[in-house]
Protein backbone atom coordinates (compact mmCIF):
# COMPACT_ATOMS: atom_id res chain seq x y z
CA UNK A 1 0.00 0.00 0.00
CA UNK A 2 1.20 3.50 -0.88
CA UNK A 3 1.92 6.08 1.64
CA UNK A 4 2.03 8.91 -0.93
CA UNK A 5 -0.56 11.48 -0.82
CA UNK A 6 -2.37 11.95 -4.00
CA UNK A 7 -1.96 15.68 -4.78
CA UNK A 8 -3.70 17.85 -6.98
CA UNK A 9 -1.17 18.26 -9.50
CA UNK A 10 0.03 14.26 -9.21
CA UNK A 11 -3.43 13.49 -10.01
CA UNK A 12 -5.73 15.54 -12.87
CA UNK A 13 -8.66 13.46 -11.44
CA UNK A 14 -7.80 14.37 -7.75
CA UNK A 15 -9.69 17.61 -6.94
CA UNK A 16 -10.58 19.30 -3.42
CA UNK A 17 -13.81 20.35 -2.61
CA UNK A 18 -14.78 24.28 -2.17
CA UNK A 19 -15.02 24.97 1.64
CA UNK A 20 -17.10 27.93 1.10
CA UNK A 21 -20.73 26.77 -0.15
CA UNK A 22 -21.15 26.52 -3.98
CA UNK A 23 -24.73 28.55 -5.61
CA UNK A 24 -26.18 25.49 -5.41
CA UNK A 25 -25.38 24.69 -2.14
CA UNK A 26 -26.55 28.41 -0.97
CA UNK A 27 -30.01 27.05 -2.60
CA UNK A 28 -29.86 23.51 -0.59
CA UNK A 29 -28.87 25.20 2.66
CA UNK A 30 -31.73 27.72 2.60
CA UNK A 31 -34.45 25.68 2.33
CA UNK A 32 -32.57 23.71 5.58
CA UNK A 33 -32.93 27.01 7.42
CA UNK A 34 -36.24 27.38 6.05
CA UNK A 35 -36.85 23.54 7.70
CA UNK A 36 -35.30 24.89 10.70
CA UNK A 37 -37.52 27.53 11.05
CA UNK A 38 -40.49 25.46 10.45
CA UNK A 39 -39.72 23.33 12.91
CA UNK A 40 -38.80 25.64 15.89
CA UNK A 41 -42.39 27.79 14.90
CA UNK A 42 -44.46 24.18 14.86
CA UNK A 43 -42.41 23.10 18.62
CA UNK A 44 -43.56 27.01 19.43
CA UNK A 45 -46.89 26.43 18.45
CA UNK A 46 -47.61 23.36 20.57
CA UNK A 47 -46.33 25.00 23.50
CA UNK A 48 -48.75 27.43 23.16
CA UNK A 49 -51.51 24.85 22.48
CA UNK A 50 -50.66 23.59 26.18
CA UNK A 51 -48.75 20.43 24.49
CA UNK A 52 -45.70 18.82 26.64
CA UNK A 53 -47.11 18.67 30.15
CA UNK A 54 -44.42 17.27 32.62
CA UNK A 55 -42.20 17.47 29.63
CA UNK A 56 -42.93 21.35 28.37
CA UNK A 57 -39.63 22.14 29.05
CA UNK A 58 -38.26 19.65 26.49
CA UNK A 59 -40.52 20.75 24.09
CA UNK A 60 -38.98 24.45 24.75
CA UNK A 61 -35.26 23.22 24.27
CA UNK A 62 -36.14 21.59 21.02
CA UNK A 63 -37.94 24.79 19.56
CA UNK A 64 -34.32 26.77 21.05
CA UNK A 65 -32.45 24.24 19.38
CA UNK A 66 -34.25 24.44 15.71
CA UNK A 67 -33.73 28.06 16.14
CA UNK A 68 -30.10 27.31 16.82
CA UNK A 69 -29.52 25.41 13.84
CA UNK A 70 -31.17 27.76 11.87
CA UNK A 71 -28.76 30.35 13.27
CA UNK A 72 -25.85 28.59 12.41
CA UNK A 73 -27.16 27.97 8.65
CA UNK A 74 -27.98 31.98 8.80
CA UNK A 75 -24.40 32.33 9.52
CA UNK A 76 -22.74 30.93 6.69
CA UNK A 77 -24.93 31.76 4.31
CA UNK A 78 -24.88 35.41 5.15
CA UNK A 79 -27.33 37.36 3.04
CA UNK A 80 -27.98 34.56 1.18
CA UNK A 81 -30.18 33.10 4.01
CA UNK A 82 -34.01 33.64 3.80
CA UNK A 83 -34.61 34.19 7.41
CA UNK A 84 -38.27 32.98 7.01
CA UNK A 85 -40.18 29.69 7.53
CA UNK A 86 -41.59 27.24 4.96
CA UNK A 87 -45.39 28.10 5.29
CA UNK A 88 -46.87 25.95 3.63
CA UNK A 89 -45.11 23.33 5.36
CA UNK A 90 -46.03 24.58 8.76
CA UNK A 91 -49.49 25.24 7.59
CA UNK A 92 -49.57 21.74 6.52
CA UNK A 93 -47.97 19.87 10.24
CA UNK A 94 -49.72 22.65 12.21
CA UNK A 95 -52.65 20.72 13.05
CA UNK A 96 -50.62 17.39 14.32
CA UNK A 97 -48.95 20.18 16.70
CA UNK A 98 -51.66 20.91 19.27
CA UNK A 99 -52.24 20.59 22.73
CA UNK A 100 -52.25 16.17 22.73
CA UNK A 101 -48.93 15.14 23.50
CA UNK A 102 -48.92 12.17 22.50
CA UNK A 103 -50.31 13.13 19.24
CA UNK A 104 -48.26 15.96 18.98
CA UNK A 105 -45.37 13.93 19.84
CA UNK A 106 -46.06 11.39 17.09
CA UNK A 107 -46.13 14.52 14.45
CA UNK A 108 -43.27 15.62 16.17
CA UNK A 109 -41.58 12.41 15.28
CA UNK A 110 -42.72 12.41 12.34
CA UNK A 111 -41.07 15.96 11.32
CA UNK A 112 -38.06 15.22 12.94
CA UNK A 113 -37.85 11.59 11.13
CA UNK A 114 -38.28 13.87 7.90
CA UNK A 115 -35.41 16.16 8.58
CA UNK A 116 -33.22 13.69 9.34
CA UNK A 117 -34.06 11.97 5.83
CA UNK A 118 -33.73 15.05 4.57
CA UNK A 119 -30.88 16.46 5.97
CA UNK A 120 -28.78 12.59 5.01
CA UNK A 121 -29.98 13.61 1.32
CA UNK A 122 -28.49 17.00 1.61
CA UNK A 123 -25.28 15.37 2.83
CA UNK A 124 -24.90 13.83 -0.69
CA UNK A 125 -25.85 17.37 -2.47
CA UNK A 126 -23.50 19.66 -1.04
CA UNK A 127 -20.19 20.61 -2.53
CA UNK A 128 -18.92 22.62 -0.02
CA UNK A 129 -17.23 21.38 3.19
CA UNK A 130 -18.26 24.15 5.70
CA UNK A 131 -21.95 23.55 4.50
CA UNK A 132 -21.77 19.60 4.60
CA UNK A 133 -20.20 19.94 8.13
CA UNK A 134 -22.54 21.90 9.27
CA UNK A 135 -25.86 19.84 8.36
CA UNK A 136 -23.76 16.55 9.79
CA UNK A 137 -23.53 18.05 12.88
CA UNK A 138 -27.34 19.31 12.63
CA UNK A 139 -27.96 15.86 12.00
CA UNK A 140 -26.99 14.54 14.90
CA UNK A 141 -29.17 16.44 17.15
CA UNK A 142 -32.31 15.76 14.92
CA UNK A 143 -31.90 12.21 15.08
CA UNK A 144 -32.11 12.86 19.13
CA UNK A 145 -34.46 14.31 18.63
CA UNK A 146 -36.65 11.57 16.57
CA UNK A 147 -35.74 8.85 19.44
CA UNK A 148 -37.09 12.14 22.62
CA UNK A 149 -40.04 12.50 20.41
CA UNK A 150 -41.07 8.79 19.79
CA UNK A 151 -40.33 7.92 23.33
CA UNK A 152 -42.45 11.19 24.48
CA UNK A 153 -45.31 9.36 22.44
CA UNK A 154 -45.07 6.31 24.22
CA UNK A 155 -43.49 4.39 21.52
CA UNK A 156 -39.74 2.52 21.25
CA UNK A 157 -37.65 3.83 18.79
CA UNK A 158 -35.99 0.04 18.63
CA UNK A 159 -38.97 -2.16 18.76
CA UNK A 160 -41.55 0.19 16.68
CA UNK A 161 -40.23 0.14 13.36
CA UNK A 162 -42.70 1.27 11.28
CA UNK A 163 -41.88 4.83 12.90
CA UNK A 164 -39.01 5.37 10.67
CA UNK A 165 -38.83 6.72 7.67
CA UNK A 166 -36.62 6.18 4.27
CA UNK A 167 -35.92 8.15 1.37
CA UNK A 168 -38.64 7.09 -0.27
CA UNK A 169 -41.17 8.26 2.10
CA UNK A 170 -39.72 12.12 2.18
CA UNK A 171 -42.21 14.58 -0.06
CA UNK A 172 -39.95 16.52 -1.95
CA UNK A 173 -39.92 19.72 0.34
CA UNK A 174 -36.86 21.21 -1.99
CA UNK A 175 -36.99 24.31 -4.21
CA UNK A 176 -38.74 23.69 -7.52
CA UNK A 177 -36.23 24.28 -9.99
Amino acid sequence: MSTTPVTKNSDKFATTPPRRPTSADIELLAFAQSAELTARDLYEQAVAAGAGGDHVASLVAVAAHHDAYAQSLSALLGTDAPQARNDALFSSLKPGFGANTESMALAAHELENTLVVTHTDLLGLLEGTEGAALVASILIGESRHCAAMAALAGKSPVSDIDLFLTTSDVVSLAPQA
